[in-house]
């Protein structure tokens, strides 16, 4: 099996900065304690603080300096410096205050510092650390080696290790909710590219590639109500292939289809990003022009004209290839049916005016050139 990973947010540096500032802390609650002690304590004053204050306090921080530059140095080995450190702690602990048997329990700090990491390694040396600091004041120090025989030592070793299994036992229940969580996201990712390429199978049309019919009538909609709102020009034209079927029928449809996408891509090529350009249905494509004037409108609605009727098509015979256009622009409190039929007429009025050219309402007569 390979190695298991906790998320790389999940990192060492904050959680190191955060134990270190514990060590302070703890250090700072021990003098305070120790001085509240020295008032009722029968030893002499002198001594007491020597043996009690200065030196336990001194070692202590000596040491969380030594560890404090570590972790400005980003040395390598932080993470076994401060669990180090955290062992030292409670050794000094213990033996300063060994007549405190609850003092014992800070033998289980340096797991709780390992099992932060999620290392197992880490946590096995935390016990290596616990149990040689335990056996070392139990057999060299001249007051608890005197309070623990060797039971009270293999009862401790059996609690450390039972600690051991036990945050070892976190640490895996730790990994199995990361991979749940991993996977529940990558779940949700999956969903949500389906449900986008979904989105984008029921907007778009198959052949061209363009925005089908309910794609146009959604973004009309929206576009309709922002223009109500902040009052910035709209358009719409509404194109016509013209004498398409006579295509379709003296070539095929697949013929058809080829024309279909190149003129689909023409339109789309030759409008800016900023406007929306749809597949209506047949041989129809409407294209919604935004922030932009009616006579602008209308000279790009000629260029693409334009660009259409010089496209060669080497499928059919015909010399030319055109398409007609009707030209909306969007009125303050227009209702949309209105706003598509006033394109829809101007397209019809090029119709019969002979196609190949551009209607709008704003002119009484085709332009043709």
């Amino acid at each position: 099996m390979g190695k298991k990973h906790l998320p790389a947010h999940l990192n060492h540096i904050a959680w190191n900065r955060k134990i270190l500032n514990v060590f302070w802390v703890v250090i700072f609650v021990s003098v305070c304690v120790e001085v509240i002690n020295s008032c009722f304590t029968s030893r002499p004053l002198e001594e007491f603080i020597e043996m009690y204050i200065v030196l336990p306090t001194i070692l202590l921080i000596f040491m969380v300096s030594f560890a404090e530059w570590s972790f400005k140095k980003k040395i390598k080995y932080i993470d076994t410096i401060i669990i180090w450190t955290a062992s030292m702690f409670s050794a000094i602990l213990i033996s300063v205050h060994y007549e405190m048997y609850v003092l014992y329990t800070s033998l289980f700090f340096p797991m709780l510092i390992s099992t932060i990491y999620f290392k197992k390694k880490k946590v096995w040396l935390s016990f290596a650390l616990n149990t040689l600091t335990y056996l070392l004041l139990s057999t060299f120090h001249p007051v608890l080696k005197t309070m623990n025989d060797l039971m009270d030592q293999i009862s401790m070793i059996c609690i450390l290790l039972t600690s051991t299994a036990i945050c070892i036992g976190i640490m895996s229940r730790g990994y199995e909710m990361v991979k749940e969580l991993n996977k529940a996201q990558a779940d949700h990712q999956d969903l949500m590219v389906k449900s986008t390429i979904m989105e984008k199978q029921v907007k778009t049309d198959a052949l061209t590639g363009l925005y089908n019919h309910m794609a146009f009538y959604e973004y009309m909609d929206v576009l309709l109500l922002q223009a109500e709102t902040y009052h910035y020009p709209v358009h719409l034209a509404v194109m016509d292939i013209d004498n398409f079927k006579k295509i379709n029928d003296t070539y095929g449809h697949g013929i058809g289809d080829i024309v279909l996408k190149r003129i689909a891509k023409a339109i789309k090529d030759n409008v800016t990003t900023d406007d929306f350009v749809a597949r209506y249905g047949g041989e129809e494509f409407v294209v919604i022009l935004n922030d932009i004037s009616e006579e602008e409108a209308f000279t790009l609605l000629e260029k693409v004209r334009l660009v259409i009727q010089r496209l060669e098509h080497p499928e059919v015979k015909e010399e030319h290839i055109t398409i007609s256009t009707g030209l909306q622009t969007y009125r303050r409190g227009m209702h949309k049916q209105a706003f598509f039929e006033g394109a829809d007429n101007s397209l019809y009025v090029a119709k019969r005016q002979g196609k190949n050219r551009v209607i709008t309402e704003g002119y009484s007569e085709a332009i043709h050139i």
